[in-house]
């Protein structure tokens, strides 16, 4: 099985990306889904990591809000169970434990307080999924994109590519480039005014 950006051709890539992880395994190799969605988005990951770094902070800065709001919910319903079970002692622990100072709160304000972090942790998922959804509905065509983006290089470089047997990696490492240096272009223009 592929697990390298490096073992992929271009084409494999964009294939990849569109939604084919069968170019990931040869044609007698029996992988599981689950193996095979990880090491998608980790080759996935890489890619982006390479041509836009700060892009891949902010997704991944993106992931960690939503994962730790989805601990928030788990722990607040968790919370509100406990509750109803008429067990308020060992909700002030767990809440003294996430950081909330519960010792002195009596059993209606741990109740209330419980309810307001819980539709608060939620709030924070529905608002992340929200943008995440909406990012999803602005998709493109993605082998539109590379066909673009692969012009773009060809006529900022000067050759050809040949995304059947170029190496992804090495195209990563192009529009990184490129974009480097339609930044610094830019920058100059500027300072020139």
């Amino acid at each position: 099985m592929k697990k390298k950006l490096e073992e992929l051709t271009v084409n494999q890539f964009i294939d990849l990306a569109c939604g084919d992880m069968n170019v990931l395994i040869g044609k007698h190799e029996v992988v599981s889904d689950s193996r095979l969605a990880e090491t998608a988005r980790d080759i996935v990951l890489e890619y982006k990591g390479i041509v836009d770094p700060a892009g891949i902070k902010s997704y991944l800065s993106s992931a960690e809000d939503l994962v730790k709001a989805k601990i928030s919910v788990v722990i607040f319903k968790m919370c509100r169970n406990l509750i109803d079970l008429n067990e308020h002692d060992s909700v002030r622990e767990v809440l003294i434990e996430y950081g909330i100072n519960a010792a002195s709160m009596n059993d209606k304000r741990v109740a209330a307080e419980v309810k307001s972090r819980l539709e608060r942790a939620r709030s924070t998922v529905r608002k992340i999924e929200d943008e995440n959804s909406r990012d999803e509905s602005e998709k493109f065509d993605i082998r539109r994109e590379f066909d673009a983006q692969t012009a773009a290089l060809m006529a900022h470089f000067k050759f050809q590519i040949d995304t059947s047997s170029m190496k992804a990696s090495i195209y990563a490492q192009l529009i990184a480039r490129h974009n480097r240096e339609i930044k610094a272009q830019i920058a100059a223009i500027n300072t020139r005014r």
